[in-house]
């Protein structure tokens, strides 16, 4: 394979998995890759290097290109969770530079940014627009049309990411902790969350939260336990899940108001699992941000966000 045939290399990393692709100016894809977790705040800086790097080079095994060194790479895009500040900005590039380094690849124009971002200026082609990410994490990304770019949330599993995967996860568990103690009612999470995690009594939920084997991931899993529960009647699992609506859909407002575009027509673009797994959720959010925000086209998004980070590369100059 001729090396000058690779327009880009595109990657989304974020708190459960790294995907990387190799891929022509026509958009197809030559080789892809993927490893874990590469948000830094997640697993740490080597952490996020060695997942970059695994993803990278498992995407040139795909195309099969065996000599990944001296490679040049017209454009990248590197979009990763974890980019939230200035310091993340910096922190997060060096850490790509090394990655790169190491790897010996040579390329033309490089870009790192947040994931959510980039996503979205792929997706609607500098037209206004918003995207909101609810998977394991949650963040909204809002552009005017205008080169006016604003942001709500996205604040990280110890802090934010409200009515995410792993803050509804979160809610399951600390309600389990209030039945046993008497300061909630009887739920049916109890006896579900046990058996996902092949527990035979709660002690050994709580002895769990505070071991080596505890995860982000883990408990936004259980955010489908939650809805099983939901399906099953369980009135604390619905007081989870409307909970999070609200939590998602002030996210949502709140960009709309920064990027001042309630007005115009608009796309609005949900996704990630917690979307894609939960009808309730995806249901509540799009009937009433459709009653305060008529012109919005709502699009439930079921393309990985890689197909949006592709779009974003092959625009840069």
């Amino acid at each position: 394979m001729n090396k000058n045939s690779i327009e880009l290399l595109g990657v989304d990393g974020g708190g459960t998995k790294t995907r990387a692709v190799l891929v022509k100016a026509d958009g197809t894809i030559l080789g892809e890759g993927l490893a874990g977790a590469s948000n830094y705040h997640v697993v740490g800086a080597e952490g996020a290097e060695k997942a970059l790097t695994d993803a990278i080079l498992a995407a040139f095994k795909d195309a099969k290109m065996d000599e990944v060194q001296a490679v040049s790479i017209e454009k990248a895009v590197f979009a990763l969770a974890g980019i939230d500040t200035v310091n993340d900005k910096s922190e997060v590039e060096g850490i790509v530079q090394r990655v790169i380094k190491a790897l010996s690849i040579e390329i033309g124009n490089l870009l790192v940014e947040n994931d959510c971002l980039s996503a979205l200026l792929g997706a609607i082609q500098n037209k206004a627009g918003v995207l909101l990410i609810a998977g394991t994490g949650s963040i909204v990304f809002a552009h005017d049309g205008n080169n006016r770019i604003v942001r709500s949330g996205g604040w990280g599993h110890r802090i934010g990411d409200e009515g995410s995967g792993y803050w509804i996860g979160k809610q399951a568990i600390q309600s389990v902790l209030k039945m046993v103690d008497g300061r909630g009612e009887d739920t049916l999470l109890s006896k579900l969350i046990l058996e996902k995690f092949n527990f035979t009594k709660v002690e050994e939920l709580y002895n769990w939260t505070y071991s080596d084997c505890y995860s982000v991931d883990d408990v936004g899993a259980l955010a489908a336990v939650v809805d099983e529960a939901f399906q099953l009647g369980d009135t604390v699992s619905k007081r989870i899940l409307d909970a999070a609506v609200d939590e998602l859909l002030l996210l949502i407002e709140t960009a709309i108001e920064k990027a001042d575009i309630r007005q115009n027509e608009f796309d609005m673009i949900i996704q990630g699992g917690v979307f894609h797994n939960n009808r309730y959720i995806k249901n509540q959010v799009s009937q009433r941000i459709r009653q305060s925000t008529t012109k919005v086209k709502i699009r439930t998004s079921t393309e990985e966000p890689i197909r949006n980070i592709i779009k974003r590369g092959l625009q840069l100059i």
